[in-house]
């Protein structure tokens, strides 16, 4: 594996954290279904990652999210995790 920079390692580290959260918070929901506590585990992660890139989760971290064939700023305006609900099922 390549060695990392330290802005890699906490970005890394940090995915961890979240994995951490979201697998503590599934531990404790009692789902009937399991189709709705995949919903709810996927939506709270990708919420939660959202909010990283966001720089809601850690001070003074946030990210810019550059689609590489347009040079286009997909979070340039807006917080992503604030957008997440219209889209993904929760």
């Amino acid at each position: 594996m390549k060695t990392l920079n330290d802005n890699q390692k906490e970005f890394f580290h940090t995915l961890g954290e979240i994995q951490e959260t979201v697998v503590a918070l599934a531990m404790c929901k009692k789902e009937d279904e399991i189709e709705n506590l995949l919903y709810d585990v996927t939506y709270d992660t990708i919420y939660s990652i959202l909010e990283f890139l966001d720089g809601c989760t850690k001070d003074n971290l946030s990210y810019r999210i550059i689609k590489e064939d347009g040079n286009d700023m997909i979070n340039e305006g807006i917080q992503l995790h604030g957008i997440c609900p219209y889209y993904i099922k929760e």
